[in-house]
C-alpha cells in the first residue's frame, strides 16, 4: 500500500526553479546589510575575509560559542556570501555534507565545528572523509586559552591540544594563537588539503583571538597566488611507464579497474580510450563508476572475469587487494595468494604517500607486480600514448586487440542476459527486491541530469542503472560510519542545484535513522533532492552476521533478528520526514506501487522540492 503526503497540507509543491550554472543559494537567509567597513575589525574578520578570497561557496556548520566571532564575520562583515552558513541539525550532518559536497562540486569544502563537543560529535564524518581523501578544510572554535577569558563552560570544553581528538585521521592539524598565525594555518591547510593525495585538515581557532579586536591594518594574502596553490601532481618515470605498456600490450587478457578516479568526470575519456585501445576487459571497484555500463568491454558484475585476467591494471584503487579479489569470505582465513595463477597486478596511485599512521586504511599489502606512485589520471595518459607508440610500430597488434574485444563483448552480451534475468526472476517479489526498486528508481529519473548520492552497497544489481562514465556517483561513505548518507546526499544537492544537476540517493533505513534531520537542512535551503529508503527494517549486514554465528556453533540461527531488527513498532520514516517539511511516500510495500510514487517524488524535486520515498525492500 502507498501512502501520499504533501510537505504542507493544503499548499502545493514548491514552485519550478530553472537550472543554471553555479546559481549559489541566495535566497534563503539574505542578513540585513551593514555599513561597509574598509578593512577587519576583529580577528575573526580577518579570517572571514580569507575564506571569501579562497571562494569556498558554503560554510556548513552547527552553531557554537566557541566561534560565535567568526559566525558573525561571515554573516555580517561576508555579508554570507562565499561563504554562505549552512545550518545542520547535527555536527556529523555537517561533517557528512562537506564531504558530499566536495565530491559533487570537484572543489574543496569548508565546515565549522565547535569546541571540544562538536569536534567529537563530528568526528565520524572527519574519519569518513579521510577513507574517501576528501579536501575539506575544518575550522574549529577553542578555548579561550587565555584563562582570564574563560567561563565554566570553557574550561569543561577546552583541550591543550585539541585537534589530537582527530590527528590520527587528518592529514594536517594547527591550533595558532595569533591572527597572523591563524591566516598563515589557513593558507597551509587549504594547500594541504587539496595536495594529492587529498584530505581533510583541522584548524583550531582560539575564540579569544576570533574576538580580538585588531589595532591597525592586517595583511589578508590573496589565497589564490600559486604558492598557496596545490603543487602539481607528479607522473610516472619514462622507464616505468614503458614497463606498464609492455606487460599490457603482452598480455593475453589484460583487465582494467577503475577505483577514486571515478569521482572525477574527466577520468571517462582517458579510461575508455585505454580500454578500447587494448581490447581490455574492464570492471569496476566495489564503491566507484568509472565507466559507461553498457560499454562492451564492461565486465563490472562478472563472476568470472577477473580471474581469467593475467594483467590488471588497477586505477586509484584504495584497497587494490580488495578491487582484485584478494579476500576470502571466511574471516578464519581472509588473507587469499594472488599469484597462484600467475596473474600480475599494476597498482597506479598515489597510496603509498598517504598518511598511515593509525589505522590501515587501504587494507593487506596486495601481490602487486608492479607499484606506481603517480597521479593517476597523469599517469593513465601516459599509458595511453606508450601503448599507442606501439600499437603504431606493430599494425597487427591492433587487429589482435579488436578480435578480443569482440570476444569480450559476446562476455558482456552473455553478462546483460544473466542480469536481466536475475532481475526478471525477483520482478513481483514482496517485500519489493532491492533489483526492481533500482530499476523503477532509474526508470523515473533517467530522463533528468540526474547525480547518485549514495547507492545500496551489498544489494546493488549490476547493469540495471546506465552510468555514462565517472562524476555521476558520489561513491560509498569509504570509512564504513553509518549516518553518512543523509549528510553526503545534502551536501551533493547544493552542488548539484548550483550547475542544475538532479540528486538522487538510495539510503539505507539504518543510515537515514540516524541522521533523519539532515532533511531540515534540504527543505530550509530549498535544494531540489530525492531520497529513496532502501528499507529492510533490519541491521542486515549484522543480522547476518548472527545467523553465520549461531549456525556455525550450533544454535538456533533464528535467534539472528534479536538485537538487529528495527520492528514493533516499525519506523515511520514518511512520518519522521513529513516533520521535517517534505514531501513524502510511503512506506510502499506493494511492487506496483513504486512507480507511481517514484514518479510524483521525480515531479517535485523538478519543481525544486525535496521527496522522501520510503520502500520496504528484501534483504538482499
Amino acid at each position: 500500500m502507498a501512502v501520499t503526503r504533501k510537505a504542507k497540507a493544503g499548499k502545493a509543491a514548491p514552485a519550478k526553479r530553472k537550472a543554471s550554472r553555479r546559481r549559489i543559494a541566495l535566497d534563503v537567509e539574505a542578513p540585513v546589510p551593514m555599513r561597509k567597513r574598509n578593512r577587519p575589525e576583529f580577528g575573526s574578520d580577518a579570517v572571514a575575509e580569507l575564506l571569501n578570497g579562497f571562494g569556498f561557496d558554503y560554510a556548513f556548520l552547527n552553531p557554537g560559542s566557541s566561534f560565535r566571532s567568526l559566525q558573525d564575520s561571515l554573516v555580517n562583515y561576508n555579508g554570507n556570501v562565499k561563504p554562505k552558513v549552512v545550518l545542520g541539525l547535527h555536527e556529523d550532518v555537517v561533517t557528512a555534507m562537506a564531504q558530499g559536497y566536495a565530491t559533487a562540486s570537484g572543489r574543496p569544502a569548508l565546515c565549522i565545528l565547535h569546541n571540544l563537543v562538536g569536534l567529537m560529535h563530528g568526528a565520524m564524518g572527519i574519519f569518513n572523509m579521510y577513507c574517501a581523501g576528501m579536501p575539506v578544510v575544518i575550522l574549529g572554535g577553542s578555548g579561550p586559552s587565555d584563562i582570564t577569558l574563560r567561563g565554566p563552560v570553557d574550561y569543561l570544553h577546552s583541550a591543550n591540544t585539541q585537534g589530537e581528538v582527530v590527528r590520527s585521521f587528518v592529514k594536517w592539524d594547527d591550533e595558532a594563537t595569533t591572527v597572523d598565525g591563524v591566516l598563515d594555518s589557513v593558507l597551509r591547510g587549504y594547500k594541504i588539503a587539496n595536495t594529492s593525495p587529498k584530505g581533510p585538515v583541522y584548524i583550531a581557532f582560539d575564540s579569544g583571538v576570533q574576538e580580538q579586536r585588531l589595532d591597525g591594518p592586517v595583511a589578508i594574502p590573496d589565497g589564490n597566488l600559486p604558492c598557496f596553490q596545490a603543487p602539481a601532481a607528479p607522473a610516472a618515470s619514462e622507464a616505468i611507464v614503458d614497463r606498464i605498456a609492455d606487460m599490457l600490450v603482452k598480455a593475453r587478457y589484460p583487465m582494467i579497474v577503475g577505483g577514486r578516479i571515478g569521482y572525477l568526470p574527466s577520468a571517462t575519456g582517458p579510461v575508455r580510450e585505454l580500454v578500447e585501445l587494448l581490447g581490455a576487459a574492464y570492471r569496476e571497484d566495489r564503491t566507484f563508476v568509472s565507466m559507461a555500463t553498457r560499454h562492451p568491454q564492461n565486465l563490472t558484475g562478472s563472476r568470472d572475469a577477473l580471474a581469467k585476467a593475467d594483467v590488471v591494471l588497477a586505477l586509484d584503487c584504495a584497497d587494490v587487494r580488495s578491487a582484485v579479489g584478494g579476500y576470502a569470505s571466511d574471516r578464519s582465513n581472509v588473507y587469499k595468494t594472488l599469484d597462484s595463477n600467475g596473474q600480475k597486478v599494476i597498482d597506479l596511485s598515489m597510496n603509498e604517500s598517504a598518511s598511515r599512521r593509525w589505522n590501515r586504511v587501504g587494507g593487506a599489502i596486495a601481490d602487486t607486480a608492479l607499484q606506481v606512485m603517480a597521479d593517476p589520471l597523469t599517469g593513465l595518459s601516459q599509458i595511453i600514448d606508450a601503448v599507442r607508440e606501439r600499437t603504431r610500430a606493430k599494425p597487427d597488434l591492433a587487429a589482435r586487440f579488436a578480435r578480443r574485444a569482440k570476444s569480450i563483448a559476446r562476455e558482456k552480451a552473455a553478462l546483460v542476459r544473466e542480469q536481466e534475468k536475475r532481475l526478471k526472476a525477483r520482478w513481483n517479489e514482496n517485500p519489493i527486491s532491492p533489483g526492481r526498486m533500482v530499476a523503477e528508481l532509474w526508470a523515473a529519473v533517467r530522463h533528468t541530469p540526474w547525480y547518485l548520492t549514495l547507492r545500496n552497497h551489498r544489494s546493488w544489481p549490476e547493469g540495471v542503472w546506465e552510468f555514462d562514465g565517472a562524476g555521476q556517483y558520489a561513491g560509498h561513505s569509504s570509512g564504513g560510519g553509518l549516518g553518512h548518507g543523509p549528510g553526503a546526499s545534502v551536501g551533493a544537492a547544493f552542488a548539484c542545484r548550483d550547475d542544475g544537476r538532479f540528486p538522487v540517493g538510495i539510503i539505507g533505513d539504518g543510515d537515514f535513522l540516524m541522521a533523519t534531520c539532515a532533511v531540515w537542512t534540504a527543505v530550509h535551503y530549498k535544494l531540489p533532492l530525492l531520497m529513496v529508503i532502501n528499507n529492510n527494517t533490519s541491521w542486515y549486514n549484522d543480522e547476518e552476521h548472527q545467523f553465520k554465528i549461531a549456525k556455525g556453533r550450533g544454535r538456533p540461527p533464528e535467534n539472528a533478528y534479536i538485537g538487529t531488527t528495527t520492528r514493533d513498532p516499525d519506523v515511520d520514516f514518511a512520518k519522521v520526514s513529513e516533520g521535517y517539511g517534505a514531501y513524502v511516500e510511503g512506506p510502499i510495500t506493494e511492487p506496483d506501487d513504486l512507480a507511481g510514487a517514484l514518479k510524483r517524488a521525480v515531479k517535485v524535486v523538478e519543481d525544486g522540492g525535496v521527496a522522501v520515498v520510503d520502500v520496504r525492500t528484501a534483504n538482499l
